[in-house]
């Protein structure tokens, strides 16, 4: 048998790169997911929970699915995860027997889990984005406490209460509205 020949020295390579070239790994990397899909499974797990201790037994089923949805649609981005969890929710909580401050508290509950989980992937600074959302989240306030007003009055003044809670519940509508925030083209037509 014969042998291969072995090289002596090994090859040196005539100029290494130079420093300037080289990646720089000065960025830490991005988790892949961020803090706010934890925050907002935790709020929607808790959108699910609420209603449980008041809710009929076949409730804790669609509890169950309702979870496997908030966590699909915070951890794997499952578009259709947050409202299919929030029908499960509002199922739970129409059954259950608890008094009018139980509904009124899923609904504020619902708003928040909702606003969170439509929030945009990969937020690292969410101090503008909250900021966009004050205006649904004062309606959704006014509108639960017109309807926890409502409740918590005889029916004697109900038809005072409907005009103001239906008032109020205009108002927040509007206040809720997107606005446009560019200014209107003014009219090509010289008035004289």
């Amino acid at each position: 048998m014969s042998r291969l020949p072995v090289p002596r020295r090994l090859p040196v390579p005539r100029r290494l790169p130079a420093v300037s070239r080289l990646p720089v790994l000065s960025r830490r990397p991005v988790p892949r997911q961020s803090a706010l899909s934890g925050a907002v499974a935790a709020l929607g797990l808790l959108t699910l929970a609420w209603p449980l201790a008041w809710a009929p037994g076949w409730a804790y089923a669609v509890a169950v699915l309702g979870a496997a949805a908030v966590l699909a649609g915070s951890f794997a981005r499952w578009r259709r995860g947050p409202g299919l969890a929030v029908a499960a929710a509002i199922l739970a909580c129409a059954f259950s027997r608890a008094g009018t401050l139980v509904p009124a508290a899923e609904g504020l509950f619902i708003l928040a889990y909702l606003l969170a989980a439509d929030a945009p992937a990969g937020l690292t600074r969410p101090g503008a984005w909250l900021r966009q959302q004050v205006p649904g989240a004062v309606a959704g306030l006014v509108g639960s406490g017109a309807v926890l007003a409502a409740l918590a009055l005889h029916q004697v003044s109900s038809v005072w209460l409907t005009a103001v809670g239906l008032a109020a519940v205009a108002g927040a509508y509007l206040i809720a509205l997107p606005r446009d925030r560019a200014p209107r083209p003014d009219s090509d037509v010289d008035v004289q």
